[in-house]
């Protein structure tokens, strides 16, 4: 007994120190984003601020701009909303509907996730170029969304874990392949939904190589290309501590995202193996 009470206290023990390690960078970065130049700078660093600088965040606001955070929610939701639109039917269409080809379509979707998304830039780019969606939400969102094989394979091996019998007793009663996707599977699917709506716009939210290249207009400005000339020190005129104000600005819809779906995510990601 009293064995097990000390495997579990240690545990415990590593867990919290851990958690506090890997918890380091952001509590600097926070209590940076309330220093001055000077403190920054300082050496020995300087854990905690003397006089926190509110002023950073006002700074920090006005210089991504209400348009750059409006940009940056419209191309993350609307990249999630489209590889729901595109996932959620085809997967439930391999996981159970049955048809010949299901193998080979699987393989198809297999495939693409073994080659580096770099690799798919130039290819990307001309295609937009061509269909004249460069400097474009369209071609910000399309594009990324239809990179969804991952989100298809997730969802299918979910609804293939769905009773038949389930599926079969509303197909008798009238219910089409569509009823049933709305009315049974999406239901019984909130927590992988979850889990996937936190790791898509996540992945969303921190992109930048690609809004970088398809819409360099200051019209569809992201914001991690906003930031980027901060974090390079190449605008001087701004203290760093400004650029860790925004840092934090950023990091805050993504911290709200996960603790609203806290709970089903974690359902999702014991329920599907993910680790």
């Amino acid at each position: 007994m009293k064995t097990s009470s000390a495997y579990r206290a240690f545990r415990y023990a590593l867990v919290i120190v851990l958690g506090l390690a890997m918890s380091i960078p952001l509590l600097y970065m926070v209590s940076g984003s309330l220093m001055s130049a000077g403190e920054l700078a300082s050496y020995p660093p300087t854990a905690v601020p003397q006089t926190p600088i509110w002023e950073n965040y006002a700074d920090a606001w006005n210089y991504l701009t209400p348009q750059v955070i409006g940009n940056t929610f419209i191309v993350s939701i609307g990249i999630v909303l489209l590889q729901l639109a595109l996932a959620l039917p085809a997967a439930f269409a391999l996981a159970k509907i049955p048809f010949r080809w299901t193998g080979v379509v699987l393989a198809v979707l297999v495939v693409p996730m073994f080659v580096p998304s770099n690799l798919g830039l130039v290819p990307l780019f001309i295609v937009n170029f061509q269909l004249g969606w460069l400097n474009s939400f369209i071609g910000l969102i399309v594009p990324m969304a239809a990179q969804s094989a991952f989100a298809i394979l997730l969802f299918r091996q979910f609804f293939a874990t769905l009773p038949a019998g389930l599926i079969e007793a509303a197909r008798i009663d009238g219910a089409g392949w569509l009823r049933v996707l709305w009315s049974i599977a999406l239901p019984l699917a909130r927590p992988i939904l979850a889990t996937f709506c936190s790791v898509s716009f996540l992945t969303a939210w921190n992109m930048y190589v690609w809004p970088q290249i398809v819409a360099p207009n200051p019209a569809q400005r992201v914001m991690n290309v906003a930031l980027a000339p901060l974090a390079g020190g190449e605008n001087s005129m701004i203290s760093p501590a400004v650029g860790l104000a925004g840092a934090v600005i950023a990091t805050i819809p993504v911290l709200i995202v996960f603790i609203v779906f806290q709970k089903w995510y974690v359902r999702g990601v014991v329920g599907t193996g993910l680790e």
